[in-house]
């Protein structure tokens, strides 16, 4: 996704703040953006969606919320 964007804007950089809810099951069943520099609305609606598809593996435990930063950079 983000090489993409890259394409139509070769200076889009910068860390993007989610925090995500995982079920016991695996399952991401809430994606929010906490934070971004990318400035870039559709590639942010586009990771969301990406990130709900995550699956983690099961384990018998509580419901977990978690905030995670991910650094875009140009290679």
């Amino acid at each position: 996704l983000y090489n993409r964007a890259l394409r139509k804007n070769p200076s889009l950089a910068g860390q993007v703040v989610v925090e995500l809810t995982i079920s016991p099951t695996g399952q991401v069943t809430a994606v929010n953006i906490l934070s971004s520099e990318l400035d870039d609305e559709a590639l942010e609606r586009k990771l969301t969606l990406r990130i709900k598809k995550f699956k983690f593996a099961s384990a018998n435990v509580a419901e977990i919320t978690v905030t995670y930063p991910i650094d875009f950079l140009p290679s």
